[in-house]
């Protein structure tokens, strides 16, 4: 199923994406959860995601305090990003990630949204990531209160998907069609 998915996702032409990037970025940022929101978790496009740096970009230029992962081994380390031209530059699997250097660590229980990434969603709010885990560890550790929201196109929308025990449903799912809550 992943790889199918993905295959739907890489097939939409570069500018439908885009276009398809900024209507879900708008709804996005008509939320009041975005819009009452201090700390926010979010992450870099990979591949032929959902443009998330409109979001990340113009959070920063609204004032929240906006954190990226780095993927440390099995598990992500989060950092504040003001500057994604001078803060950030190419980590594991060739997706941007915060410089350590130029960063500071973010704390997990501070974050009032987290954006988090996946390949497929069902409208239950499951999601299947990438393989690789990272967000259901990371899922625990995150204030109790933070919105879990992810961002895809409707293609990546099934109606079913499989869910393990260890996979964190998220609390809302945008896609340009609609917000599934």
């Amino acid at each position: 199923m992943r790889n199918s998915i993905q295959r739907l996702r890489d097939n939409i032409p570069a500018k439908i994406r885009r276009e398809k990037s900024r209507i879900i970025s708008n709804k996005f940022f008509k939320l009041p959860e975005y819009k009452t929101a201090d700390t926010i978790l979010l992450y870099y496009p990979f591949r032929s995601e959902p443009d998330t740096s409109i979001i990340i970009k113009r959070a920063i230029s609204e004032g929240k305090k906006v954190a990226l992962p780095k993927i440390s081994g099995t598990a992500l380390k989060l950092y504040y990003i003001n500057d994604t031209l001078k803060q950030l530059k190419p980590g594991a699997y060739g997706i941007m990630e915060p410089d350590e250097e130029s960063c500071v660590k973010a704390h997990p229980e501070d974050i009032d949204i987290v954006l988090v990434p996946g390949v497929c969603f069902d409208k239950q709010l499951n999601r299947i990531g990438y393989g690789g885990g990272f967000y259901d560890r990371l899922l625990p550790g995150i204030s109790p209160g933070a919105k879990k929201i992810s961002v895809c196109f409707q293609v990546q929308l099934v109606d079913k998907i499989p869910s393990a025990g260890h996979d964190v449903p998220v609390d809302m799912i945008i896609t340009e069609e609609n917000i599934y809550k």
